[in-house]
């Protein structure tokens, strides 16, 4: 484990792609860490919906990644990220998106509502 916390602080592309997928959270948590690592690939780790709320939480207080439009929908979208982080990036999707996210059933019954309640009001304004 410890190895493979080094290899995903300080290795590659092929090696960050292999490790994203591990399940150890220190193992991810390295590959975020990793100061090589892309917006691609962040967009990427963000759909995992294997992913722990942890990695999740890094990448949406990350500035940088949390600029990212693609990034953003991502996180809304799985379930693992935590309510209050989901809630926060909800006034910034588009409506197509926040139509999407009202049917959704692997989201919390809360973004569901949230979104419903924000469509309807920028529908009226």
């Amino acid at each position: 484990t410890k190895q493979r916390i080094q290899l995903a602080l300080k290795g590659n592309r092929e090696a960050r792609n292999l490790l994203k997928r591990d399940t150890n959270k220190g193992v991810i948590l390295g590959v975020l860490a990793n100061p090589r690592i892309t917006e691609s690939e962040v967009e990427a780790i963000s759909n995992m919906k294997t992913l722990p709320e942890d990695a999740l939480r890094i990448i949406a207080l990350n500035r940088q990644w949390s600029r990212n439009y693609i990034i953003i929908h991502n996180l809304v979208r799985n379930p693992r990220t935590p309510v209050a982080t989901s809630i926060a990036f909800i006034p910034r999707l588009f409506p197509k998106d926040l139509k999407a996210l009202t049917i959704n059933r692997n989201v919390p019954d809360v973004i569901r509502k949230t979104a419903q309640r924000l469509l309807s009001t920028r529908r009226t304004a």
